[in-house]
């Protein structure tokens, strides 16, 4: 069955004008906002060992309430946007310490010196005088490694 891109995309745009408005990702209440702003002075009151039901008691004295029912902010509640916000913290961290594994990480101030791989390159030049034989050293080299095969038995 062939498939009209035109009349597909007319139909998903009425579709969704038609459905309510979804708040999923949004703040309806401002209750995440208010933690957010609050959350150094709430780890404050964790040192100084108030508990998390006071802490969520005393929000709630405050106006801060959860849903769209507005009731009164809860411990659980409040306990999972705190996990929430340091959540999102640490993703925030992460992301700034990533370091991209494919490419190669270099000091700025490090000169590259370009050389052939070592099974590429050849003798180096002070070894190479030292190692050069004339012929008559290699004759001579030649016939001591066959010395043990001429000798005469006695």
């Amino acid at each position: 069955m062939p498939l009209d891109p035109k009349k597909l995309r007319e139909d998903a745009r009425r579709l969704q004008k038609a459905r309510p408005p979804t708040t999923v990702g949004k703040e309806t209440t401002g209750t995440t906002s208010a933690i957010r702003t609050a959350l150094p002075i709430i780890y404050d009151l964790r040192k100084e060992g108030i508990s998390w039901p006071v802490i969520a008691q005393a929000l709630a004295g405050q106006g801060i309430v959860q849903g769209r029912d507005r009731i009164p902010l809860t411990t659980k509640r409040l306990t999972a946007i705190v996990s929430q916000l340091e959540g999102q913290e640490r993703k925030k961290a992460n992301r700034a310490e990533r370091v991209r594994h494919d490419v190669v990480q270099q000091p700025a101030n490090r000169q590259l010196k370009l050389r052939l791989s070592p099974d590429l390159a050849g003798p180096r030049a002070d070894t190479e005088r030292n190692t050069q034989s004339t012929e008559e050293n290699l004759r001579r080299s030649a016939f001591e490694k066959i010395q043990s095969l001429l000798k005469k038995e006695e």
